[in-house]
């Protein structure tokens, strides 16, 4: 229906206004809003965002967009003193003609390309949101990301920038180990001036997210900052952030079963995800990847696949060829599987054949981090993920089973 009245309207001919559900909610939406997108991070800074801003009793928080429940159906209820987080994808950002107060970047790679076709056209897609953002509000922007902090320039609102380093002059950065905010100014419907921070713009440390990873401290530093600008306290920003354990499919611990942890990151879809993963944990660990491939290039993973794993298990479409270069990168142990289930059960051998030869100490580390699409196998991410935690939940049900028969022979 849609591709009919594109066509009809490509031919001249006269076809109702086409408005995307997205650009509707931005159009009457009557409260202060902040778009976050990003080629990954962008699902665990929206839920991140949104807890911050909620430890605010006076101003609701509504999260949704790209996760969650269609903000269209939300817009009745909606006032001009609730706060909007709206995950915003590469699918939404093309149809938006209306910007949000603020907009926040995680970090933008390659990704998608069977859509976009290049790399540059991907990423001046991913341009529309800051394009959009109301001279107002901000921009919220990774200053590590080259392509994210080009951005600084569009349009007339402020830039936030933050990073894992020392903080640029009205951004976030990390000092001592600590998150430091150098200045940072509150919007100007939060009434403006510097926002309140600890000594020396001291927010939390970084040891207290309870996120894994350093890519989990980026995520963290936008949430944050969008926090100061709407002017919440920064003991009330600590404890909330200290409190968020993370999000469904995105590195969830799932269980540990005699000394071998199961992590589920089914959500890692694309390269730069998978690597911030395998770099989140320390060895020994055994890699569940594999499915449909998104056609970008996997040279550079394979490396970081040899370095930080010790084993790899591979499923889907993209098993022979994930194999082929996890190998050719000096990855000595890996396994073919033809379903997720088997995967979790050699994985989870294999993750202890590498206890073993350590002498049985410490602990060993299962991921699934599939750096490919779901579509071959399963409807959806969320659907992988699920059957991953099934299979780990079998998985120790035959473990107990077999203890308990264990002791009673004995």
């Amino acid at each position: 229906m849609l591709a009919a009245l594109v066509a009809a309207r490509a031919a001249g001919q006269a076809v109702p206004a086409l408005v995307s559900e997205a650009d509707l909610v931005l159009r009457l939406c009557p409260a202060p809003t902040v778009g976050i997108t990003g080629t990954k991070g962008k699902t665990t800074t929206s839920s991140l965002t949104a807890a911050l801003l909620a430890v605010d009793p006076v101003h609701p928080v509504i999260l949704g967009g790209n996760i969650g429940l269609p903000l269209v159906e939300r817009l009745p209820e909606l006032t001009p003193g609730h706060r909007v987080v709206i995950e915003l994808s590469e699918l939404q950002l093309p149809t938006l003609s209306h910007g949000t107060t603020v907009a926040v970047y995680t970090n933008v790679t390659a990704d998608h390309l069977d859509r976009h076709g290049t790399v540059a056209a991907y990423q001046a897609m991913k341009r529309r949101l800051a394009e959009l953002v109301d001279p107002d509000g901000a921009l919220v922007l990774n200053a590590d990301d080259p392509v994210v902090a080009s951005y600084a320039g569009l349009g007339r609102a402020p830039a936030l920038l933050y990073r894992l380093a020392h903080p640029m002059p009205g951004g976030l950065g990390i000092v001592d180990d600590w998150i430091i905010a150098a200045g940072v100014e509150r919007l100007p419907l939060a009434g403006g001036g510097p926002a309140a921070t600890g000594p020396g713009g001291r927010i939390m440390p970084v040891g207290e997210l309870a996120l894994p990873g350093r890519h989990n401290v980026s995520n963290a530093l936008a949430a944050i900052g969008v926090a100061l600008l709407f002017g919440v306290a920064s003991d009330a920003i600590r404890r909330a952030a200290a409190a968020f354990s993370g999000v469904e499919h995105r590195l969830e611990p799932v269980a540990e079963i005699d000394q071998v942890r199961f992590v589920n990151d089914s959500q890692g879809t694309q390269p730069d995800a998978v690597a911030a993963a395998l770099r989140a944990f320390g060895p020994p660990i055994v890699l569940i990847a594999g499915g449909r491939d998104k056609g970008v290039d996997l040279a550079d993973l394979a490396d970081v696949v040899a370095e930080r794993a010790a084993a790899a298990v591979l499923i889907g479409e993209s098993g022979p060829t994930l194999e082929a270069l996890f190998r050719r990168a000096g990855l000595a142990r890996t396994e073919r599987a033809e379903t997720l289930e088997a995967a979790v059960e050699r994985a989870d051998e294999l993750a202890r054949e590498l206890l073993r030869e350590r002498g049985g100490a410490g602990r060993a580390l299962v991921l699934l981090s599939p750096a490919a699409a779901s579509f071959d196998m399963f409807v959806d991410y969320a659907a992988r993920g699920r059957a991953f935690k099934a299979a780990v939940a079998a998985l120790a049900a035959r473990r107990a089973t077999a203890r308990r028969a264990t002791g009673e022979r004995r």
